[in-house]
């Protein structure tokens, strides 16, 4: 949308709610200004207007700022309108609880990928900066890999047009040769692979999920430190996929017509 029709104040007070979600202990004024380029007057403002809003709270004691519960409740309207499938979040949960690993539901919708979900486990390793709504670099991790390598032609070139890959790690593989035979790969084989390109020591499978469509619906992946990935049964693999095919059929997808015609272009 072009900056004629946006209004300035509004989107550095959403700039700021942004910046207090990574911050969840609490963050100054003084912090915000200095993150967001915004001057410490203005920011001054922006967040007073917010306290008085009820998105913002402030703790006195320790002087800080910190997202209110309000903020949660639009959380809560937005996914009570767009509600997982039961079939989705079991899988997820059984996942973590027989790994005790950290499991992640993901879906694609209007030419997006969007984290729906994640169950953690007793030995979990949650992967830094995903949360429930997250949408990018899809490129370097498995829940975006499993999805993009079973999208049509057109809507991973839609896609790639959209969402410049961007490398998070030294093993981070975004260049167009690598992504297109990751993508080939993850398809011939049934799931996605991530060895530390989304954050440094964490490793992530995943698997995709399809529906009635005959086309894929989403993923599932779940994490885990590179020590625990390398002694993993290649079984575990084999039972995630096996998983994803019993989940798919009960969306309604018929295995015996899964789309194969898909080539890496």
């Amino acid at each position: 949308m072009s900056d004629v029709w946006t209004i300035r104040s509004l989107s550095r007070g959403l700039q700021l709610l942004d910046l207090m979600a990574e911050q969840p202990a609490g963050t100054t004024i003084k912090w915000l200004s200095a993150v967001s380029d915004i001057p410490i007057s203005t920011c001054y403002h922006l967040v007073n207007t917010l306290v008085k809003s009820g998105y913002v709270q402030k703790d006195h004691i320790r002087q800080v700022y910190t997202l209110s519960y309000k903020v949660s409740y639009l959380h809560n309207q937005l996914h009570s309108s767009n509600i997982l499938p039961q079939e989705l979040r079991i899988l997820a949960q059984k996942v973590s609880r027989s790994l005790n690993e950290t499991s992640y539901v993901a879906k694609w919708e209007s030419e997006e990928i969007t984290i729906h979900y994640i169950a953690e486990g007793d030995q979990a390793v949650k992967v830094r900066s995903l949360y429930v709504g997250y949408r990018q670099h899809a490129f370097v991790h498995a829940l975006g890999k499993a999805i993009l390598a079973n999208v049509s032609p057109k809507s991973f070139h839609t896609y790639y047009l959209h969402h410049t890959p961007k490398s998070l790690t030294p093993y981070s593989r975004i260049q167009w040769e690598d992504i297109q035979r990751e993508r080939l790969l993850t398809r011939e084989r049934g799931y996605s692979l991530d060895e530390e390109e989304w954050e440094d020591g964490v490793c992530c499978i995943g698997v995709p999920i399809f529906d009635y469509t005959k086309e894929v619906w989403g993923s599932v992946a779940i994490s885990l430190p590179r020590q625990r990935y390398d002694r993993l049964p290649s079984s575990v693999i084999s039972e995630l996929c096996q998983e994803a095919r019993i989940v798919s059929e009960r969306l309604g997808f018929q295995k015996e017509r899964q789309r194969t015609r898909f080539q890496a272009q």
